[in-house]
């Protein structure tokens, strides 16, 4: 038995990877060259929750080589969830009884966002230290709330918990999701 997948939320996804290429990760790394190398259904995204792996050039740096991040994004289409002011990542796969994204995140950062469907554009998002995530998880620092929708259990975070934990690199706003 396998977990639910939506080929249109697998597609908007893709979607929302595409424009936040353009419209997210440049204000993520201001005045810096970016390329992208997309691992969805790969060994990374299947093993290590890592959707996406950006390489980060700055020549003011004199770096021999970019800098490598490792990304796991999650894209919300309902713009009404953006008050709920939280980020959630799948526990646990219900279907088959194992492990899913919170224990395999090999990713560097977590990139949680809304994109706007009609508009083609992400409206908002925050960048999450996957390494202070897990710490104040272990160290039992971090609240969070255990839900299920469909097969899947996740875990909520609070904004305001990941801040206090340090996790929190940065949140932007990007449009009005009010704006037609």
């Amino acid at each position: 038995m396998s977990t639910f997948f939506s080929v249109q939320n697998f597609e908007d996804s893709q979607k929302a990877h595409r424009a936040a290429q353009s419209q997210f990760y440049p204000l993520l790394f201001p005045g810096c060259d970016l390329s992208f190398e997309d691992t969805t259904k790969l060994a990374h995204d299947l093993d290590y929750a890592i959707d996406c792996k950006i390489a980060v050039s700055n020549l003011a740096l004199r770096l021999r080589a970019p800098l490598w991040f490792a990304v796991q994004e999650r894209w919300r289409f309902d713009l009404d969830w953006i008050s709920a002011g939280d980020i959630t990542v799948t526990e646990w796969n219900l279907a088959t009884g194992e492990p899913s994204e919170l224990h395999k995140l090999g990713a560097h950062l977590l990139v949680y966002g809304f994109y706007d469907r009609k508009r083609g554009q992400v409206v908002c998002g925050a960048v999450v230290d996957v390494s202070r995530l897990l710490y104040a998880i272990a160290l039992g620092s971090l609240s969070y709330k255990r839900q299920n929708r469909r097969d899947q259990s996740f875990l909520a975070f609070s904004l305001v918990a990941l801040r206090e934990c340090g996790a929190v690199i940065k949140t932007m706003r990007l449009a009005d999701p009010m704006a037609a």
